[in-house]
């Protein structure tokens, strides 16, 4: 009983979300987000990986991320709503020191969470996150034909957080780089959306989807084979006939709930992967 009404205060949620996104623009709301177009066409693991080292192909472009091996790699939901926040704050504010509160709870509050406590809470899960994600490196890779490009970015140079109840300036300071990266290729996103997907891999595509269906110049679209949609967005799958087919059904579930919200989106699903046609985006490009 406790999961059915678990269940339909979501299914309410979620329609709620989608009536004030039809009825009110993102601008008007208030509620344009941000994201690096680096996260937008490849992303972070979905799951604990025990490795250090992770890495995400979109066509010629790859991404790496290393991780510090005394902390790990950043997964999940929460290093994804981070970076959100992250690219928001800079585009908004124009600067690359970033004040995350006077405590923990001031900053997962920042984030759209709410502080719990325990082994599984939010405290718990936003401060390794964070550690996580804060030393880390990204490297991005572009190989065609004879040409090798490649761009190594620290996310943060430095930084101070008290995780106790006691009144501290935590900040972070990020890297030069980083923050040039957020400012010139950062593209806007409707937070309404991400506050309600609970998914990583539901916020990859609705990203994905507001930044790939900008670039197309093609009148009859492009199409993208599952093999590929696998290797940008299933890290989490065996690489078999049957880890494909897994694949493939949860994308599609995932792919028909962000679409609830981008309706707008053209994009048809087919036997062999997905045809995706120029759209009318989600959030127009503001300028700052």
């Amino acid at each position: 009983m406790k999961y059915k009404k678990k269940n339909t205060i979501l299914i309410n949620k979620n329609i709620l979300t989608k009536l004030n996104i039809n009825s009110v623009s993102a601008i008007s709301n208030k509620s344009i987000g941000y994201i690096t177009s680096i996260l937008a066409c490849t992303s972070m693991p979905h799951s604990n990986i025990k490795n250090t080292f992770f890495k995400r192909s979109n066509g010629n472009m790859s991404l790496k991320i290393i991780a510090d091996p005394e902390y790990g790699l950043p997964y999940g939901l929460i290093p994804r709503i981070i970076m959100i926040w992250l690219c928001t704050e800079v585009k908004l504010h124009k600067s690359s020191e970033l004040y995350l509160g006077k405590n923990q709870n001031e900053f997962i509050k920042k984030l759209g969470l709410s502080p719990t406590g325990g082994r599984y809470g939010s405290i718990n899960r936003v401060r390794n996150q964070m550690i996580r994600l804060f030393h880390s490196t990204i490297s991005i890779t572009y190989n065609y034909n004879n040409i090798h490009k490649f761009s190594n970015l620290t996310i943060v140079d430095d930084g101070f957080f008290s995780w106790g109840k006691k009144k501290f300036r935590n900040k972070i300071k990020l890297s030069k780089r980083f923050y040039k990266e957020i400012k010139c290729t950062s593209l806007p996103i409707d937070l309404r959306v991400i506050k309600v997907m609970r998914s990583p891999l539901a916020i990859d595509i609705y990203i994905w989807l507001t930044w790939r269906t900008r670039i197309i110049n093609n009148k009859k679209g492009i199409f993208i084979s599952w093999d590929k949609l696998k290797l940008q967005f299933g890290s989490n799958y065996s690489d078999t006939k049957k880890g494909l087919s897994n694949f493939k059904i949860e994308f599609i579930k995932k792919l028909k709930y962000v679409c609830f919200f981008y309706s707008q989106v053209n994009v048809s699903i087919l036997n062999f992967g997905l045809k995706i046609k120029n759209s009318d985006p989600h959030v127009p490009y503001l300028s700052y």
